[in-house]
């Protein structure tokens, strides 16, 4: 079992802080530790009393359990005062553990959570010896004591945090940007991470993403790789925000259990309606390279979130015919139609592919369903790994149906879309 540690607040309603943290360990496969440096009063729409937890406590909790336990990465969030810094600063001068510093200084519902003295001890003892700093863009002007107005004050804000060695991972949510530009400082090199913009991240972003971060650091992934599948982890908490109280909605830190939840149920999905499609299946609609089922998840991220027939619907005998069953991923070409339907309709997720054939383009337009070709949903001169859809193409719906045809050395197909496979089997029970 993977452990990890976290260093911080409790959160009496429960969406950030500790509790944040100690879900998003769990929900990677990590178990989670825990020393609390504050007892918060708070809900979704304001901090209403903090008392700070003793040095000598918070010092006691941190010896209790790096005497028995095996930490793989640790993290801090809410420190609150330079007295609790200096704890931490002394329990992990020599230990060789992964240090990933949240920065805390305000809440999400904007009141303060640090007290005097606090961001010059963060700034000159405890970030210059942690291995990544995970600063927002409010948090990195107050660390590097200057004002960031675009993406070069932005990596000259990350050379001044990270001057001692240590990563910077600034957050680029509250950046003035059509897309979201996250940027890693590691080594006296840059990366650049970019995603569409969403709401903005509610109560407790900042601790899933550290938390994240720390539990992929735990399970033995390298900085790099562990900032990028937390960041995309992250990306689908912000989008399955959820609502508890009156005020801001919490982040979502059981994102990963909940799609491998989710991921049962769509591979069930594909497998039934597969099942029940090669019992009455028209033989002549199967192309040659066999007919293709894609249901992706509820938060799609790419072709490794949509489940796919493993072999494809062929004919065998002039019978249709499956053989293995559902994986993920494994047609890129395809997914990329259902990831590129949903961005114009995010509960656009199934698809199915037949042979090219006017006469069912007629029957299609005869039972009313909507159909237009497929050229029309990609973008010009877009890598075929990486296809967008044009919003501007269809101002109301999504066809239920598109076809491609006459493209050199592909076969012509037509693509019944659904929400679900079995939004798809009713559309081709339609037409049959």
């Amino acid at each position: 079992m993977y452990r990890a540690l976290t260093i911080a607040g409790s959160d009496s309603v429960g969406g950030a802080g500790v509790q944040a943290d100690l879900k998003a360990f769990a929900s990677l496969g990590v178990h989670g530790c825990s020393a609390i440096t504050a007892l918060t009063a708070q809900n979704t729409v304001s901090v209403d009393r903090i008392e700070t937890v003793s040095v000598d406590m918070i010092r006691a909790q941190l010896k209790s359990v790096l005497d028995d336990v095996e930490i793989g990465a640790a993290k801090t969030g809410m420190l609150f005062s330079p007295e609790i810094v200096d704890v931490v600063l002394e329990t992990f001068t020599d230990l060789d553990i992964p240090l990933v510093v949240d920065p805390v200084m305000v809440a999400g519902v904007g009141d303060s959570l640090s007290s005097e003295g606090l961001t010059e001890a963060l700034r000159s003892r405890l970030v210059p010896v942690c291995t990544l700093v995970t600063p927002n863009l409010y948090e990195a002007e107050v660390l590097a004591n200057t004002k960031i107005l675009n993406e070069d004050d932005a990596m000259r804000a990350c050379e001044i945090i990270g001057r001692e060695g240590n990563g910077v991972y600034l957050k680029g949510g509250h950046m003035d940007s059509e897309m979201v530009v996250d940027m890693l400082y590691y080594g006296s090199e840059f990366l650049r991470f970019q995603y569409p913009r969403l709401p903005p991240a509610g109560h407790g972003g900042g601790c899933t993403l550290s938390a994240f971060i720390t539990g992929y650091l735990a399970k033995g992934n390298d900085l790099i790789s562990a900032v990028r599948s937390a960041r995309e982890d992250i990306q689908s908490s912000i989008a399955t925000m959820y609502t508890v109280g009156r005020g801001v909605k919490v982040t979502n830190p059981m994102i990963a259990i909940q799609r491998a939840a989710e991921a049962i149920d769509v591979v069930e999905e594909v497998s039934r309606y597969a099942r029940s499609l090669i019992h009455f299946l028209p033989p002549e609609w199967i192309p040659e390279k066999g007919c293709d089922l894609a249901f992706a998840l509820p938060v799609a991220r790419g072709p490794h979130d949509v489940a796919l027939l493993e072999t494809r619907i062929v004919k065998v005998h002039d019978e249709p015919w499956m053989g293995r069953g559902v994986t993920f991923g494994e047609d890129g070409d395809f997914a990329n139609i259902v990831l590129s339907a949903m961005r114009h309709d995010p509960k656009m997720r199934a698809a199915m592919s037949v042979r090219f054939d006017r006469s069912l383009i007629d029957t299609i337009e005869e039972m009313g369903l909507t159909i237009s070709p497929l050229s029309k949903i990609y973008d010009e001169g877009v890598e075929n790994t990486d296809i967008f859809y044009r919003k501007s193409e269809y101002e109301e719906d999504l066809p239920d149906v598109v076809f491609e045809y006459d493209k050199p050395g592909k076969e012509s197909i037509i693509v019944i879309l659904g929400h679900t496979p079995g939004d798809v089997f009713n559309k081709i029970s339609l037409l049959l």
